[in-house]
């Protein structure tokens, strides 16, 4: 009689995320914040300068993006286009950022004229001039955009969502009118500027190819010694007033589809529970894969497709799920975005459905480390929100080992659904 030949069987193995450690911080003279980001093969340096200007510290709305969308049209020495000529002749790259939190400024330079980009830098960011007619027409075009918002049921459905969960009168939920656009001075821009752009108020990020030559020039522009040495930056209290949950419609001329976002109100990134929330809301509906991705496009064809995140701001979290369907799927869609829901409180996934969903995740998070650039992405999220220097090696090892019965009780805590709100924005 033969002997059974045994043949082991190789376990399953969850490819590592690699390095997700996040630089050490430098300072320049008067204490300003540097991150360097290294081991880049280009000879490329990314400067980011971020302020603690976002719109919750607007006393006059829409002063925020305004002010920032406004540095490049004009410094107390150079017009518009004399910006524009100059930006050119180095070949650098100027974009400017504003959200709910924070602005400011990333350049993207070749590392020999990273002296002049630099002297541009400083000077768009505390010289502007904010002239009226590039002021004026800045204005024009922004309401033009707004107008063509106002048709857009996703963008209805979004304000919608946000202003229930904050209230009309904090910022994050704030919706935003014409009049709004066609208040706004510049001498509120001017205001805000003051207050707010200042070398005290701001860190830097440097990504790239040996990102320490930048400091010395970094020193010349933003570093002096003064009265505005760096401070740790206070936010404002926000008084929240959110809506009771329930439905809640927004009629949008739309005979073809309209769109339906779900939600609950969420946890910040300091939260103990905020990284498994991210595993369990890749689950739902965070990739193609997913359930309502399965479900609702590709059994039931409803959608072109379906969202889910777990996100937040710096005082609020949120969890939303949002999609495009056509007016007669409107309710089956919502019918079997609870069904999977239902299912993923009561019933644990499964190991094969798990295995997918690590491998998806830490593909993600291997990807928001591959090169100075994206790593420099990755770690302001880390410093505007305060959320560790580790949060990324805390995240691949919730991901590695989070198990299906705390998944279970993710849903259990967070997708309750008397604390539900559903927008729809569109047809009745």
């Amino acid at each position: 009689m033969k002997d059974k030949v045994i043949h082991n069987v190789p376990g399953i193995i969850t490819p590592s995320a690699g390095d997700t450690s996040l630089p050490g911080m430098v300072k320049l003279g008067n204490g300003v914040p540097v991150y360097l980001v290294g081991n880049g093969t280009v000879d490329l340096l990314r400067v980011e300068f971020n302020f603690r200007a976002g719109q919750i510290m607007e006393d006059v709305h829409l002063a925020a993006s305004t002010a920032n969308a406004m540095l490049t049209e004009g410094t107390l020495n150079h017009d518009a286009a004399s910006i524009n000529d100059l930006i050119d002749s180095t070949g650098a790259a100027l974009n400017h950022l504003a959200d709910k939190d924070t602005a400011g400024l990333i350049t993207v330079t070749l590392a020999r004229k990273l002296d002049e980009v630099m002297a541009l830098a400083a000077e768009v960011l505390f010289s502007p001039s904010f002239p009226e007619n590039e002021f004026r027409m800045l204005t024009d075009r922004r309401v033009q955009a707004f107008r063509t918002g106002r048709q857009r049921t996703s963008v209805i459905a979004r304000e919608a969502f946000y202003e229930a969960l904050c209230g009309s009168d904090n910022p994050y939920g704030r919706i935003t009118t014409e009049s709004d656009y066609r208040s706004l001075t510049t001498t509120d821009l001017r205001q805000f500027h003051e207050r707010h752009y200042q070398p005290g108020n701001m860190y830097i990020t440097v990504a790239g190819r040996e990102p320490e030559q930048a400091l010395p020039v970094l020193e010349r522009y933003f570093g002096h010694a003064g009265s505005n040495e760096w401070v740790q930056p206070e936010f404002p209290s926000l008084f929240f007033e959110s809506s009771q949950p329930g439905m809640i419609f927004r009629e949008v001329a739309s005979p073809v589809q309209s769109t339906v976002r779900m939600g609950w109100k969420g946890i910040t990134r300091t939260h103990p529970d905020y990284q498994a929330l991210q595993v369990a809301t890749m689950i739902l509906g965070g990739y193609f894969g997913s359930r309502l991705m399965r479900n609702i496009r590709e059994d039931k064809g409803y959608t072109y497709g379906i969202h889910a995140v777990a996100g937040a701001f710096r005082d609020i979290g949120y969890i939303t799920l949002m999609t495009d369907v056509a007016n007669e799927y409107r309710d089956a869609a919502l019918n079997e975005i609870r069904k999977e829901i239902e299912s993923l409180m009561h019933h644990e996934a499964g190991e094969d459905e798990m295995t997918l969903v690590r491998n998806h995740m830490m593909g993600e998070i291997a990807r928001m480390f591959d090169g100075p650039f994206s790593v420099a992405e990755a770690m302001k999220g880390v410093i505007d929100y305060e959320a560790g220097a580790d949060y990324y090696t805390r995240l691949a090892e919730t991901v590695r080992t989070i198990t299906p019965s705390t998944i279970r009780k993710i849903f259990q805590s967070y997708f309750s659904p008397d604390e539900t709100y559903i927008i729809i924005a569109g047809t009745k």
